[in-house]
């Protein structure tokens, strides 16, 4: 992740995650699924010196999903929200800073809308009650 707008050479989101906002929002593209995206972020952010309390992936059948992140370093807490859809490219399309009221209603609703059908997932139900 060299930079927004590049393939995963280098750390696209590192500047964002240590500043002060306990949430951070990326949207990305991947022509790999699921497992290789939250494989590939977590090994990017312990390469950071983050590390991962918790991971967690949630995917549509629609070929996209969004996958969290629970992050320490230095006595540093974050939450790391990632976006992804599947494309013919790798691409770190934006990196956001969001407060954590803007953070829980992003991830609230990006839940929501890729497991429609699981709601029901008792493993989900106990996933949104921690935040």
């Amino acid at each position: 992740m060299e930079a927004v707008g590049a393939g995963w050479k280098g750390w696209a989101f590192g500047p964002k995650m240590g500043n002060g906002a306990h949430w951070v929002s990326v949207t990305m593209m991947s022509p790999r699924g699921p497992s290789w995206v939250e494989s590939k972020v977590e090994e990017e952010l312990k390469k950071a010196g983050w590390r991962v309390a918790f991971r967690a992936n949630w995917w549509s059948s629609g070929s996209y999903g969004v996958a969290m992140f629970e992050a320490e370093r230095d006595g540093q807490r974050k939450t790391l929200v990632v976006k992804w859809s599947l494309s013919s490219r790798e691409e770190v399309v934006k990196v956001e800073e969001k407060s954590e009221e803007e953070g829980r209603e992003e991830f609230y609703s990006l839940v929501d809308m890729v497991s429609d059908d699981f709601m029901h997932d008792s493993v989900l139900r106990s996933m949104m009650s921690r935040y």
